[in-house]
């Protein structure tokens, strides 16, 4: 039997015609992003939590009859086979099918915006920029390459016009503001729509930035 993504999902009114998928990162889970949501401003939108497949081996052990121990759980969106290669290919299948079973069923992909953090940017990279459907924005914050990428494009042809607006702290002492950059470049050599935001601080998500990013949404049609 086939694995599926396991999710939360998040509206504050019943009129939400726009979707955003947060795409947590390494030692996340479906609940890392439910307290920033809850704030977060932007108008009728739904937010999808994917929680990565693979439970992070030195992750402490828990009780799963208890829905308090919930966020213990710490996940990732990739795992080292014997062989020493990070798989990628696996995660990516579980995703897309989420996103076409569940999202795209709900909300035209034009109206489907895609945020992530750390891990869950590099998810973007290999993943979301990839489909073949028009999506709304994509939005990596403090991310960087898989290193086992086969992939000669990041974007589709579908996503050349999509807003790609990058994010990354100048002081990120866990990945360097240079992996957000490599990605930059390779995307602008690809002639994506993409803009680099730098801002203060480390290895988090700006207020900012997320001013940002809610504008073109709101703004979107």
């Amino acid at each position: 039997m086939e694995k599926k993504i396991d999710y939360n999902r998040f509206k504050k009114s019943d009129n939400a015609q726009k979707a955003i998928v947060a795409i947590h990162g390494w030692g996340g889970n479906k609940n890392s992003f439910y307290p920033f949501v809850k704030n977060i401003k932007i108008d009728n939108v739904e937010w999808f939590l994917p929680e990565a497949p693979y439970l992070v081996k030195n992750a402490p052990s828990i009780n799963t009859d208890n829905i308090d121990d919930d966020s213990l759980l710490r996940k990732s969106w990739t795992y080292k086979k014997e062989n020493g290669i990070w798989e990628v290919a696996e995660p990516i299948i579980m995703l897309k099918t989420f996103l076409n079973d569940i999202v795209f069923k709900q909300y035209n992909p034009s109206h489907v915006y895609f945020i992530g953090f750390s891990q869950g940017a590099a998810v973007c990279y290999e993943c979301v920029m990839g489909i073949e459907k028009k999506l709304g924005g994509i939005f990596p914050i403090g991310g960087f390459l898989f290193k086992n990428s086969e992939k000669d494009k990041m974007v589709s042809t579908h996503n050349m016009k999509t807003p790609i607006l990058i994010g990354h702290g100048t002081n990120d002492d866990v990945i360097p503001i240079e992996k957000s950059k490599i990605a930059y470049n390779k995307l602008l050599k690809e002639g994506a729509n993409v803009k680099f935001y730098d801002y203060n601080g480390g290895h988090k998500i700006s207020i900012n930035y997320i001013k940002e990013v809610a504008k073109i949404i709101n703004e979107s049609k």
